[in-house]
């Protein structure tokens, strides 16, 4: 009986655990991996509003850090377009080198700064 409870002895010991069981058991553990929205400050928000415009105005490159429900991602572009609520982001770096783009929530966006190769301008 011991020799079940070692290593991964949950899983190892529950070959008789119902599918429905192992599914909860996995829904959870990923549910505790979910990360909860930072609340920003509203020089935050001012200072990440003006890189924005920056970058639509001037078509200045941006690297911007994306909130998702499990973790953060980076997409570096420009602002082409904005609308109520969201703007549309023309994605320069992408691993197919294609034009990819994409709309965006303003409520997304963690942090907004100019692409380092373009900053000596």
């Amino acid at each position: 009986m011991s020799k079940k409870l070692e290593l991964n002895g949950l899983w190892e010991s529950s070959r008789m655990m119902l599918p429905q069981h192992k599914e909860a058991a996995i829904k959870s553990r990923k549910e505790n991996q979910r990360i909860s929205r930072p609340i920003r400050d509203e020089q935050e928000i001012q200072s990440i509003s003006e890189m924005l415009s920056l970058s639509q105005m001037y078509k200045k490159p941006l690297v911007l850090t994306l909130y998702e429900e499990f973790k953060t991602r980076s997409v570096t572009g420009i602002v082409a377009r904005s609308k109520h609520g969201e703007f549309r982001f023309d994605i320069v770096e992408t691993s197919s080198g294609a034009g990819e783009w994409e709309w965006i929530a303003y409520r997304d966006v963690l942090k907004a700064e100019l692409f380092k190769e373009w900053t000596d301008d």
